[in-house]
């Protein structure tokens, strides 16, 4: 097949689940895409598109998703599963690897074989809206340790992984959906500490995904890293990582909004990246490309590279143990391990508080009143030990309180954590109990916020939320470390 044949192949639509049409994804296929990176759908529904997908398709389809805490980070079904900074307050490279067997099992039993995951980024900027918990740690050794052990796991259930996101996002301020941020790390300093978990890893690792942000000390002051020429010299060059490079998605506004379509792609593959993630207009972009490398030799050699890395992953899903079945997602084998892993995460934030009374009372900041609580499955857990919660009203005085907190990073929100006036309501409230104790269902930065004792659980998640409510009532005793400072 001609070069310009195979460039089709690198681009990987994506595809939302109850926005875009399924017709479209027919058609693509029918053109040649290598594949689509999914959100959203329920495991029934996914695992429908990706089988019907692959029977009409030319050549073997490659999908990829998300799933970084499993099927729920995307899907709505499946087994919830710890963030990574949960599981780098575990500490424990067992519990890291079994979260990957479960997320790489259900992910196979949908059809979806790339999970995009783990985040190897470091947790080292508290404002960081983007990264956070997704992160294992501050420390790149703990990082390296647990996101190779996760990375066994995937491996073990058949799964490929990706490292994201080179060469570190850790210290950004701005989400690179809304922008395009700055990290003003010189080259050493990226080496010592951004990169080590990527170096670690390179020899084992299927995939990396490179950062849309600005690295002056590597790519110059304008160029977005992600379409930079460093990508070759130092992920593949210095690092000699061989597999595939995958874009962060094309459609983020640090890229979309400062170069064309086109000109973002040919500078990526020509940079050393492989396969271009989520590209807006995916039809347009492969008969552009398609003509771009028929008239440039050098773009055409980077594309045949970038297909036989491609073919090299593909034969490696051919190779994988047989596809789980679809009634394991979500089962109650994956659930009650599921169980365990969440409590293992608990870590107490300056001191350990006392199991609660009977009676308190509960409030969450985020939330005008009952009926906006995220915290229903952590309230309901203390409830089924005796607890009879009631709701906090502001400015009132109360024996025994209870915060929940609920920070977590989301695409597209552009900033995590309390603002001044959110934090001075945070203070009075505690102020107002005689015992108050703050549980952290996310951002354990909130307590750098606010001077408070507290249980972090890392996640919100249902597992997180029970396993949290079994500390506050003295069923359990919290083991984890904090895994950062604050």
């Amino acid at each position: 097949m001609e070069q310009a044949g195979l460039v089709v192949e690198l681009i990987i639509p994506g595809h939302t689940f109850g926005v875009d049409d399924p017709q479209r994804a027919e058609e693509l296929t029918r053109l040649g895409v290598g594949g689509f990176c999914l959100y959203g759908g329920r495991p029934e529904e996914v695992a429908d598109f990706t089988a019907g997908l692959q029977r009409h398709a030319p050549r073997p389809l490659l999908f990829c998703a998300d799933y970084e805490d499993g099927l729920p980070t995307q899907c709505s079904g499946g087994t919830a599963l710890p963030s990574n900074m949960g599981l780098g307050a575990a500490g424990s490279e067992t519990l890291a690897f079994e979260k990957g067997v479960i997320a790489g099992a259900e992910a196979r039993a949908l059809g979806v074989s790339w999970v995009l995951g783990p985040v190897c980024d470091l947790a080292t900027a508290p404002a960081n809206p983007i990264v956070n918990v997704r992160a294992f740690s501050g420390d790149p050794g703990a990082v390296a340790r647990l996101a190779r052990a996760y990375l066994r796991g995937l491996h073990s259930a058949g799964a490929l992984g990706c490292l994201k996101h080179f060469p570190g996002h850790g210290e950004t301020l701005e989400d690179s959906h809304l922008g395009l941020p700055t990290v003003r790390l010189s080259r050493e300093q990226f080496k010592r500490r951004e990169m080590a978990p990527f170096a670690a890893l390179a020899n084992s690792a299927d995939a990396v995904m490179t950062a849309h942000l600005l690295a002056p000390s590597l790519s110059g002051p304008e160029l977005p890293y992600s379409l930079s020429s460093d990508v070759a010299k130092t992920l593949r060059g210095e690092l000699g990582f061989g597999g595939l490079v995958v874009t962060d998605s094309l459609a983020m506004r640090a890229v979309a909004e400062g170069f064309e379509e086109l000109e973002a792609a040919k500078r990526a593959l020509s940079g050393g990246s492989d396969i271009l993630l989520v590209p807006k207009d995916p039809r347009r972009l492969a008969r552009e490309l398609e003509a771009a490398v028929a008239g440039d030799p050098a773009l055409a050699a980077a594309v045949a590279a970038a297909h036989a890395r491609l073919a090299k992953a593909r034969a490696a899903c051919r190779k994988a143990p047989a596809v789980p079945s679809l009634s394991s997602v979500g089962g109650p084998e994956h659930v009650e391990r599921a169980e365990r892993l969440a409590e293992a995460c608990l870590s107490w934030a300056r001191q350990p508080a006392p199991p609660l009374p009977s009676d308190f009372s509960y409030w969450e900041p985020d939330a005008s009143g009952p009926q906006e609580w995220l915290g229903e499955p952590f309230l309901e857990g203390l409830r089924a030990s005796g607890r009879r919660p009631r709701p906090w009203e502001e400015g009132s005085s109360v024996e025994t309180l209870v915060i929940g907190s609920f920070l977590n990073p989301r695409a597209y929100a552009g900033r995590i954590g309390y603002d001044s006036r959110q934090r001075a309501r945070l203070a009075a409230a505690l102020k107002s109990a005689r015992s108050a104790t703050l549980v952290s269902f996310g951002s354990p930065f909130v307590f750098g916020d606010v001077r408070a004792r507290g249980l972090c659980a890392f996640s919100q998640n249902e597992p997180a939320q029970r396993a949290a409510a079994r500390a506050l009532a003295g069923l359990i005793s919290p083991k984890g470390r904090m895994p950062v400072a604050f």
